[in-house]
């Protein structure tokens, strides 16, 4: 199996996934190989790519909060009505405007003057309809995926401590950076959201084994399944502190085809691994 994130890793920087890197994918698919696409994308962000590679393999998307494959819904994991009442309390409280996202592919909002310069071009082309409410607290909230605050750095990881101390185990968080963009996404999920546990759903639905998964990314929220996979590679591109958790950093970078390389180099060699000879497309030891 192969989970490739999009942003900063399978999707260069004009947000395309390159001529080789889709041929390199599409080869692996061929050889017997699930690519599972793995984003904080919402699904229909993240459609036009799953429908360009149309291998036919599940998607993870929403950081693990929906697994689709075509139109089926294999899993969602949704925020229940009290955490998501005392995530937007606490959110007030700290001055912040959070974006609710429901699983009608919409975003609300209460005080766009509140977001970041660059959200609303950020979100040209997602296909998600931005809807603004009166007041966040007074909506009946039914099957929420995620809040979400844009925001800098420091507010970021203010937030990540803060909610994790008031909330504990009732939610889970993701930070993600956009360099396009220039700003930091905290998100707030169901606890058993993340990238890892969503492929472990995967791997036991397929009778895969954790090490037989090749996962490539480049943020924050890609270090729990780069940890997690029995190889985890990290894009050169990547943040500094997600490169430290990878077995391998790609030599090229996102706009450089590094999935193709990675591919390539993995999952197309014929040179087999002495130390793995059960599974010789996982050469980790030849690193």
């Amino acid at each position: 199996m192969l989970a490739l994130d999009l942003d900063g890793t399978t999707l260069n920087s004009n947000e395309e996934i390159s001529d080789r890197n889709r041929c390199a994918i599409l080869d692996a698919s061929r050889a017997g190989v699930r690519v599972i696409i793995t984003t904080g994308r919402s699904y229909t962000s993240a459609t036009p790519y799953i429908r360009q590679l149309n291998t036919g393999d599940p998607s993870i998307t929403y950081n693990g909060a929906l697994i689709k494959q075509s139109d089926s819904v294999l899993r969602t994991l949704s925020l229940d009505q009290d955490t998501i009442y005392r995530c937007l309390r606490i959110l007030k409280e700290l001055g912040q405007t959070p974006v609710v996202y429901s699983s009608d592919e919409k975003r609300h909002i209460d005080n766009p003057d509140g977001l970041v310069d660059n959200f609303y071009q950020f979100s040209k082309g997602s296909g998600i309809q931005n809807v603004t409410v009166d007041n966040l607290l007074r909506q009946q909230w039914q099957q929420v995926i995620r809040i979400s605050v844009f925001s800098d750095q420091a507010t970021t990881e203010m937030l990540d401590d803060t909610l994790q101390k008031r909330l504990g185990g009732s939610i889970a968080t993701a930070q993600t950076f956009f360099s396009l963009w220039n700003f930091w996404i905290f998100e707030i999920l169901n606890p058993l959201c993340s990238k890892p546990v969503a492929l472990q759903f995967l791997c036991d639905r397929y009778e895969f084994h954790a090490d037989e998964v090749i996962a490539v990314g480049d943020n924050r929220n890609d270090i729990g399944m780069l940890q997690w996979a029995g190889l985890g590679v990290a894009m050169r591109n990547s943040l500094p502190d997600v490169s430290e958790h990878a077995d391998y950093v790609s030599r090229h970078d996102n706009d450089e085809h590094g999935v193709a390389e990675i591919i390539n180099r993995f999952i197309l060699s014929e040179k087999p691994c002495t130390n793995c000879a059960a599974h010789p497309r996982l050469n980790r030891h030849n690193l």
